[in-house]
């Protein structure tokens, strides 16, 4: 492997911290959100006597918070970070290489061009399944939870998404369709990973562990068929 490739330090710690607490939270809010909008336990007696929905939906708050703040630090991380903590979507080489990285992954064509950090077609999959449904999940959850004070600073703040949405059961029922659209972005995050790093050898697994990706030599890569 020192032969043939180069390492490239690529993933600072915050964006491994970012990452894995990221997979935490949302592993967590996952399962938590599923047991609050069908609760799967039947308990004898008074409710009052168990406070297991309590404690989950306790929970569930809590790491929505975790979640949410998370997501601000990884924020200010784009600007702070190296170039591999970065998203350029207005890019026009940007776009030709998310149409070409996505043949190669649907099996259209069995060229790709090599990154060390995200491909184009891995950060679409983050911009629009974390980031811009994380929003989403982020305000509809802040509305339901506002709706328990009405005269709170959450219900002061995200009070108008209700009546966008006409009522709190289309609000529900938007967050808990954005859940699921984590566990569709989870399949195929985790079947480009382990593709890229079985196929490549780049290290890709690893790298999110000590932050080190492997590249081919400017050398090999000229005499890599």
């Amino acid at each position: 492997m020192s032969i043939l490739r180069s390492q490239v330090y690529v993933w600072e710690f915050p964006v491994r911290f970012f990452h894995w607490v990221n997979a935490l939270a949302i592993t967590i809010l996952f399962l938590t959100g599923m047991y609050i909008g069908h609760p799967i336990l039947d308990t004898p007696g008074e409710a009052v006597g168990h406070f297991f929905m309590g404690r989950v939906r306790y929970w569930h708050g809590i790491f929505a918070f975790i979640f949410m703040a998370n997501m601000l630090f990884r924020l200010y991380w784009f600007w702070a970070g190296n170039e591999y903590s970065k998203m350029r979507l207005w890019k026009k080489e940007f776009w030709r290489d998310a149409v070409t990285t996505f043949k190669y992954y649907t099996f259209m064509t069995g060229e790709h061009a090599e990154h060390v950090g995200h491909n184009a077609l891995a950060q679409l999959m983050y911009f629009f399944f974390v980031w811009v449904g994380g929003l989403l999940i982020m305000v509809t959850g802040l509305a339901m939870r506002g709706g328990g004070d009405p005269n709170g600073i959450i219900q002061t703040l995200f009070g108008w998404v209700v009546p966008l949405l006409r009522n709190e059961y289309q609000v529900r029922n938007l967050h808990h369709f954005l859940a699921w659209g984590y566990a569709v972005f989870l399949i195929g995050h985790l079947y480009m990973v382990f593709r890229q790093d079985i196929l490549d050898d780049d290290g890709t697994i690893s790298s999110m562990i000590n932050g080190y990706k492997f590249e081919l030599s400017s050398h090999n890569k000229k005499a890599r068929p």
